[in-house]
């Protein structure tokens, strides 16, 4: 089989799993805030970066608070009681799709990133559709926002969970994730 037919298998392969998804707000099961499960699959907010659970941030007289648990409490607030829909753009190195979601007619990562409970996430030199989200937040000092904070990444590689490398993508992992960037492309070409 030639490379461009391996690559058109694995897309139609790998389509359906890549099909929006919208289930139930009360079936979303949160693992903090940019991270949920919705059944057997675990997603990721695309292009942000929420706390992790476990860490902690300063406020503007240098209190620690639970940034983690409360960038989870947030999220869940923006879901409330509405329909979560998830179009799939990739799947990262965890196995976890990594997908733009909405709730209520909000995308939940711009929403997460202008409440000051995530930050942009994006490659070097290239903007985010939520810089302006991120510059109200600051500006606002809403959130993580209020004082000095770790930016999520770094308090990663600061504080390792057993087992967790830092590792880049798996070569098993590599077709998956071309394949689902192969169909975001066709969805918003074809407007799905």
């Amino acid at each position: 089989m030639t490379k461009p037919h391996l690559l058109f298998a694995a897309i139609v392969a790998a389509a359906p799993a890549f099909a929006p998804v919208l289930v139930q707000a009360e079936a979303v099961q949160l693992s903090d805030g940019d991270s949920f499960r919705l059944g057997d699959q675990r997603y990721r907010l695309y292009g942000i970066d929420a706390p992790e659970l476990h860490q902690d941030c300063k406020d503007a007289k240098g209190n620690n608070w639970p940034c983690g648990t409360r960038a989870r409490s947030e999220l869940r607030r923006l879901i409330g009681t509405h329909p979560v829909e998830c179009k799939a753009v990739t799947v990262d190195r965890f196995g976890r799709m990594v997908a733009t979601c909405s709730a209520g007619g909000k995308d939940l990562a711009e929403e997460m990133v202008r409440s000051g409970y995530a930050t942009v996430f994006t490659r070097s030199g290239i903007a985010s559709p939520y810089d302006k989200a991120q510059a109200e937040a600051r500006a606002e000092k809403r959130g993580i926002w209020a004082g000095p904070f770790d930016v999520p990444s770094d308090w990663r590689r600061a504080n390792p969970r057993d087992g967790v490398s830092g590792g880049g993508v798996h070569a098993r992992d590599w077709v998956a994730q071309l394949a689902a960037q192969a169909w975001y492309w066709l969805q918003q070409k074809l407007g799905l």
